[in-house]
């Protein structure tokens, strides 16, 4: 429903039907005026059905599978994972958003691998989403499988649909945040908000 902000997690891979994309494409082209350039038509449909396929729900990521935790061997303090670079798409117009995403967590008996954070939050970028949404998706598939003491999450995204609109590149940051447990305690939150607030992302060209 429209104004919901429903969970998606754990997200399946899709099927993708490129024929049905090309003719998609195609009839968008046309529409935009761009049917009398042979170059455009002749290629191009197939070129974005192939990326859209690429880049939106890959069905070869089996984020169950890949996901592991291991035993915590002794860690009851916070850790830190900064600077998890992702790319989602708008939901609302199907433009690229670029973002970061800072991940902070006080362990339990589970830990997980860098790399396995890092992937987690690109599998569930990889769809048509909100940051509302995709912090909230992140911060519940990482807790379901560390159980940690406390989690939490910044995403810091900047949204190419912005930057169509005003024919710039954007610099406008949006960020968004979920904390919760021990990480909403002053000693583990405020090292994570200082790490997130530290710089700004490399892609916006600063």
């Amino acid at each position: 429903m429209t104004g919901t902000l429903q969970s998606t997690t754990p997200l399946p891979p899709k099927p993708v039907d490129l024929d049905m994309v090309e003719n998609a494409i195609t009839d968008l082209l046309r529409g935009l005026g761009q049917g009398d350039k042979p170059e455009v038509m002749a290629q191009t449909p197939r070129r974005v059905a192939e990326l859209y396929a690429q880049s939106i729900n890959p069905g070869d990521i089996d984020i169950e599978q890949e996901f592991k935790v291991f035993d915590n061997p002794g860690l009851h303090d916070l850790v830190l994972v900064n600077d998890v670079h992702y790319v989602s798409y708008c939901e609302h117009h199907l433009a690229p958003a670029f973002g970061v995403g800072h991940l902070g967590y006080v362990p339990d008996q589970k830990v997980a691998g860098y790399s396995k954070l890092k992937k987690a939050l690109n599998y569930l970028s990889r769809q048509p989403q909100l940051n509302e949404r995709l912090v909230v998706d992140a911060v519940n598939f990482l807790e379901e499988r560390l159980q940690p003491k406390g989690i939490g999450l910044i995403l810091k995204s900047a949204h190419c649909c912005i930057a169509l609109r005003t024919n710039a590149p954007s610099q406008e940051v949006v960020t968004v945040a979920e904390l919760r447990g021990a990480l909403r305690e002053e000693q583990y939150r405020m090292p994570l908000w200082s790490s997130a607030l530290a710089g700004q992302p490399s892609f916006l060209g600063r």
